[in-house]
């Protein structure tokens, strides 16, 4: 049985209707997708210092499912910190008395050397890092972040030095 041309024009038609329909699919589907609302980043800043130790620079990033903490950088008091052999470094948030780490590092000085406190203090990211400690929902950002220095000398001697670090917020999101 010959198929006309008419046949053939008929089934062409189809096959591009079913095409253009599956296209246009397939665009509002990734329109669609990228239309979904990202979230605005939040950015904090952070620093602090009394007689002994500083630390400035540190931020706080909340972006979606993106959360790094970055230290900062920790300057002490050279008289203060010479003879150290081991410390460690801990950020936390107190809220209430609940106390929440953030991030903690240990320095160790096996050869009996001592160790130099001075510098950058680390950075942590990755999801639920910041975000489980509700930051945002703490309307008094001035006292909730904490810094611990832990020292060890020569001798054994451990000492603790406290800052309370000032929290501010760099970017507002946008219900603010």
């Amino acid at each position: 049985m010959p198929i006309n041309n008419l046949e053939i024009g008929e089934a062409l038609n189809m096959i591009k209707s079913k095409v253009l329909v599956f296209m246009a699919i397939l665009i509002l589907t990734l329109v669609g997708c990228e239309k979904v609302e990202q979230e605005q980043p939040i950015v904090y800043s952070f620093s602090g210092e009394n007689e002994q130790l500083s630390i400035s620079n540190g931020i706080i990033l909340l972006n979606g499912t993106e959360e790094i903490f970055t230290g900062g950088d920790l300057r002490v008091a050279d008289d203060f910190f010479n003879n150290i052999t081991s410390y460690s470094t801990t950020f936390y948030i107190m809220v209430g008395d609940e106390k929440d780490v953030i991030l903690s590092n240990d320095v160790i000085e096996m050869t009996g050397d001592t160790v130099n406190i001075t510098g950058d203090l680390g950075q942590i990211s990755g999801n639920s890092t910041i975000r489980r400690i509700k930051i945002d929902d703490t309307s008094d950002l001035e006292n909730i972040l904490h810094f611990d220095l832990t020292t060890k000398d020569r001798n054994g001697k451990e000492n603790v030095y406290q800052l309370q670090l000032s929290l501010t917020e760099i970017t507002k999101s946008d219900g603010d």
